[in-house]
């Protein structure tokens, strides 16, 4: 079971990986169109989010839009890329098989090849923007295969666990970029189009509609963060990718450990201060804690009678665990 439940949970974790890189990307790259060129964020805020400022540098001598698109979308050097998520989502899905919807093999087997044709359109925004939105759209496709046609046993709990343990660390890394727009720390350049980018924000996370419809205009900063951390009914805030954790992890054999620090992950996060200039470092403890997280969920189910391998959260999360 230890083999199938790490291979699933992976498959989850970087499917919703290459779908918020597709995402984060098309969102950044409409944003700094209409941008003037003074503005803190640039092509290369993108590679911060990810943590991937180091290896970009060893590989490219300076900060192009086309090297920046590479290097996020198509580098295969660059574990943390949206191709290198793709072909990890795929490798998962096709050593377990037997354990998942036959479909899921043809949907990811037909994101894979729409990628591999396409890597030489990405130097252009507009076939680029429209490859980003077909990999968002099969993505889509691929949890609704799942939902739809998985029984609802350890393996899918497996699925759902990765998924949301992901998604709370990939919002947290997007949510640290509105680190600019905190009042203590904007600029003049950064006041002016203060609600362009707050939106641009939203966008990036599909909770432009949802938050109109549950908060009232204008698109206001500190309005923006608590609905992204706090709202507990959508479904891409980190209150609820927490919530879920914890669902899923109950559905597990012998969870105390887990559910205990997940527990106390979520606690901190709702007593922790948003809209001060202690903001970054709390989205930096919260990713520190959702690596705790997973290395727990490692040694509690993959790794049960051995110490987790010190190189598997490496090697498998790109260092984004």
């Amino acid at each position: 079971m230890s083999r199938v439940a790490e291979r699933v949970y992976w498959m989850g974790r970087y499917l919703e990986r290459t779908e918020n890189i597709a995402r984060l990307i098309s969102v950044h790259t409409s944003l700094l169109m209409d941008m003037p060129d003074e503005m803190e964020f640039n092509w290369f805020t993108s590679v911060t989010i990810f943590n991937g400022e180091a290896l970009y540098e060893e590989q490219y001598d300076e900060v192009t839009e086309n090297n920046v698109m590479r290097f996020l979308v198509t580098d295969k050097e660059n574990p943390g890329s949206l191709m290198s998520s793709l072909v990890s989502a795929r490798e998962n899905v096709r050593t377990s098989l037997d354990v998942l919807p036959e479909e899921t093999w043809e949907q990811v087997n037909q994101v894979y090849m729409l990628m591999k044709k396409s890597v030489a359109t990405v130097e252009s925004r507009r076939l680029r923007q429209a490859l980003l939105r077909k990999v968002i759209m099969h993505c889509q496709c691929i949890r609704g295969v799942l939902d739809s046609h998985m029984s609802r046993d350890n393996t899918f709990h497996f699925v759902l666990l990765g998924k949301h343990v992901e998604r709370a660390d990939m919002t947290s890394r997007i949510l640290e970029s509105a680190s600019l727009l905190l009042p203590e720390t904007r600029s003049q350049s950064i006041r002016k189009y203060e609600g362009i980018l707050w939106m641009a924000l939203l966008q990036a996370l599909s909770a432009h509609q949802m938050y109109l419809k549950h908060m009232r205009p204008p698109v206001k900063g500190q309005k923006v963060l608590d609905f992204l951390i706090r709202d507990s009914l959508f479904p891409r805030s980190l209150s609820y990718s927490l919530d879920a954790i914890g669902i899923y992890l109950s559905e597990l054999p012998n969870p105390d450990k887990a559910i205990t620090l997940q527990q106390q992950i979520t606690e901190n996060l709702h007593e922790a201060d948003v809209m001060d200039t202690n903001f970054h470092p709390v989205m930096d403890e919260l990713q520190e804690q959702l690596g705790a997280l997973h290395t727990e969920i490692a040694g509690s189910w993959f790794y049960p009678d051995f110490s987790v391998p010190p190189m598997q959260s490496q090697s498998q999360s790109q260092s984004q665990v």
